[in-house]
């Protein structure tokens, strides 16, 4: 007879178990979804796992994979935040987007300055910016116990609009031969992030000192209060109330860093990737969306997240290699962030049960 069993104690070695059990699962219905949807399976899935080696310039490839991989962390990071105080802010997609808003209106409110000085207040902008948008549920949570998930939701469209409006109406480009798709003006040169290697262009300097920043809050979640009060949180309210804590002044914290480190992921995008804005559809990488996934991956563990955040970068990489070469579309990058996420969640139980057999009594 087969019985589900709760596990008294649980070790680093069920868990690490259980990670390894997904990623079996994960490779093997990825291979099943490249035979489904290529005439080679094989061969995709080759080119998919060792992409950086198939190209001439290696480094650039790592740099592609490398720089997905620093947002989805980064944006994931302050969503575990959230989800570890059962506070479910999935509006990370909108809120980098008005962190990248407001990062290029403060370039413009400075008199659009070359001077690297403007870069520290660009940025601090953009973090300003995610935050007041994670302001919006959080009030509306707080006052009007309105369902912040839906709320959260909801405003990444219309800070997608918000986006197309500024692009397209006030802050667009007054020269006469206008690009398309319309845009704002360029940010100088002199303010934008330079690559840290002269072959990989997609890995800037933004990425180095936004990876010291993610150590910072990783460190603020280890060794401060604000670790253990959301460890708390996660319990009850009740538990909460009685260790001391205001369970609204959680939700507050948890939305106003959250939004914070998706909107400083905005300012980093505009002066690093881009330099300018322009409509979502150009602008907006699914990153805030596929943060979600990445936070729940990686176990809400800062640790965790990294470790997914680079392997779901990787694979963006791979999807677009595959792409280029003819063997598939970009398409198979969010097929199997699925297939990791379900099997992640699905082994998730073996963390805290076992299957136990036991002959008929």
């Amino acid at each position: 007879m087969i019985t589900w069993e709760h596990r008294e104690s649980v070790g680093w070695q069920t868990s690490l178990k259980s990670i390894g059990i997904a990623l079996a699962l994960t490779l093997l219905l990825t291979f099943a979804a490249l035979w489904l949807t290529t005439g080679m399976p094989l061969e995709a899935f080759w080119q998919m796992l060792t992409y950086p080696w198939q190209a001439e310039r290696a480094l650039t490839q790592w740099g592609k994979a490398l720089n997905p991989a620093f947002y989805l962390s980064l944006i994931a990071l302050g969503l575990s935040i959230s989800y570890r105080a059962n506070v479910w802010n999935i509006g990370a997609e909108g809120q980098f987007a008005i962190g990248s808003v407001f990062a290029f209106g403060a370039w413009l409110l400075l008199g659009m300055p070359n001077g690297l000085w403007a870069i520290p207040i660009i940025l601090l902008s953009g973090a300003v910016g995610g935050m007041v948008w994670a302001a919006i549920p959080a009030a509306l949570r707080t006052l009007a116990n309105t369902n912040e998930l839906l709320v959260s939701l909801m405003l990444v469209y219309i800070g997608a609009q918000f986006l197309f409006y500024l692009s397209n109406g006030p802050w667009e480009m007054s020269a006469a031969m206008k690009p398309v798709p319309t845009r704002t003006e360029s940010i100088p040169d002199s303010l934008l992030f330079t690559s840290v290697f002269s072959q990989g262009p997609k890995l800037h300097w933004g990425l180095v000192w936004g990876w010291q920043v993610y150590l910072v809050v990783t460190a603020l979640l280890a060794f401060t209060l604000l670790g253990y009060r959301l460890s708390v949180a996660n319990q009850s309210k009740r538990a909460e109330r009685f260790a001391g804590f205001s369970p609204v002044g959680t939700i507050w914290i948890a939305f106003l860093f959250s939004g914070g480190l998706a909107g400083l992921a905005g300012g980093i995008f505009l002066i690093g990737d881009t330099g300018y804005l322009v409509d979502q559809s150009n602008f907006l990488q699914n990153y805030g969306f596929t943060a979600i996934i990445v936070a729940f991956l990686g176990r809400l563990n800062p640790l965790g997240i990294l470790v997914a955040g680079l392997a779901l970068g990787y694979l963006e990489g791979g999807a677009g290699w595959l792409q280029a070469s003819g063997l598939g579309d970009d398409s198979i990058s969010g097929i199997i962030q699925v297939i990791a996420l379900f099997c992640t969640l699905g082994t998730a139980t073996l963390v805290t049960h076992r299957i136990s057999w036991r002959g008929n009594p």
